[in-house]
């Protein structure tokens, strides 16, 4: 049995699971066939030279959409979303927002308003000054500028720093300036850049409710670039996965979590453990796996495949029970011995050494000051799931 365990590079994982959020309850437009979508990459392809940044990307995204395209550096991501704000030109490809084709526009004649990671905030301007930057430019009336300003202003809690430069700013507060200033203008779509990038991790996670909150507050259509996997299931609707210039998902955060489709994925996106062996038997729902070392798993699933195929069985630690008495099931069983024990509060991470040397990782709930049975190093306990707790990896 060969197991491979991944864990998210953006955190330690102090959660089991993902935290998702959408602009209410039950949206869902991309279920409706009938619904256009308010941003459309059309076959867009973007090369530097010999190398492929992005390769014919096809993606719909939805009014009122909060929207992450995630992926490690390098994937491609930002340079959609310039490609989209207008300041990179596809080579091949069509880029349409709310019907129009805007391929060739200028960024200044673009529905959309970008906010940069390093927030671009002009340090001789106060916050007010700042945030009406855009409306000045356009020649709008000064007495709607105030107003917008205003409004802007109130939604993100500034109004008692109108008069502050950025460098009497803390982070936090320089963001919000720069999400201010980006829907003053009151653009049909947002684009946020590594927004959040600049924040220490307690801010960080403040200014994702915030940006949620303002999301849904002026329902405008937010499109994300992160890198940071607990971001992007935090905020987001949807989220595109890519790797190489390709999607390889594009899904809700719970999809993505709970049905990876590739390793990749099911890697990238929190921690995993990944059983490799092949498959024994198919039938009513249920895939039998003969893996190595003599272990039987079995699982349901949708996924087509036939006895004898290799495949991989993806399975997230939090699905893993641990104790040191052994189940009654026959399979979907692991003994082992405890090797190490991460404590993080509400949670503890166990890793658990198995006999042919693999590293499997479970938690456990900290439910109770004290743990029934606590399990400790050098503990020699057993590790088991649920039938349909493991998804079976083809890719």
């Amino acid at each position: 049995m060969a197991v491979a365990t991944a864990q998210s590079p953006a955190s330690s994982s102090q959660r089991a699971g993902p935290r998702t959020a959408a602009p209410q309850t039950g949206f869902a437009p991309w279920k409706n066939p009938e619904l256009p979508p308010i941003v459309r990459f059309e076959g867009v392809s973007k090369r530097f030279d010999d190398f492929v940044a992005v390769n014919n990307v096809t993606l719909d995204i939805y009014e009122k959409e909060f929207f992450a395209l995630l992926g490690p550096s390098g994937c491609g991501k930002s340079t959609l979303l310039r490609m989209l704000a207008g300041f990179e030109r596809p080579t091949e490809g069509k880029l349409i927002v709310a019907g129009q084709d805007i391929t060739e526009l200028p960024p200044y004649e673009r529905p959309v308003n970008m906010m940069f990671q390093s927030y671009a905030l002009f340090p001789h301007m106060t916050v007010e000054r700042n945030i009406g930057f855009g409306l000045r430019q356009e020649g709008m009336p000064k007495d709607r500028i105030e107003e917008r300003v205003d409004e802007a202003m109130a939604m993100l809690e500034l109004r008692q720093f109108a008069k502050r430069k950025p460098n009497q700013l803390s982070g936090g507060q320089q963001q919000r300036v720069a999400l201010a200033r980006a829907i003053a203008k009151k653009p049909r779509i947002v684009l946020l850049d590594e927004p959040l990038g600049a924040l220490d991790k307690k801010l960080r996670q403040q200014a994702q409710f915030e940006l949620m909150r303002i999301q849904e507050t002026t329902g405008t259509t937010f499109i994300i670039v992160t890198h940071d996997q607990e971001e992007a299931m935090t905020v987001a609707s949807r989220i595109a996965v890519m790797e190489k210039g390709v999607l390889v998902q594009v899904a809700t955060p719970g999809d993505i979590y709970e049905n990876p489709k590739t390793r990749y994925i099911a890697g990238f996106i929190g921690d995993v453990n990944v059983f490799e062996g092949t498959v024994a038997k198919v039938s009513d729902g249920c895939i039998e796996v003969d893996a190595k070392d003599g272990y039987k798993f079995r699982t349901k699933s949708t996924e087509a495949v036939s006895a004898g195929q290799q495949v991989g069985l993806a399975l997230r630690p939090e699905k893993i029970r641990i104790g040191r008495e052994k189940p009654t099931t026959e399979c979907n069983l692991i003994p082992g011995k405890v090797e190490d024990i991460g404590y993080l509060g509400s949670i503890s991470h166990y890793h658990v050494r198995t006999a042919a040397g693999q590293r499997i990782t479970a938690l456990r709930a900290n439910a109770a000051h004290t743990v029934e049975q606590p399990i400790t190093w050098e503990d020699d306990v057993w590790l088991d799931w649920p039938i349909d707790a493991g998804v079976v990896l083809t890719g």
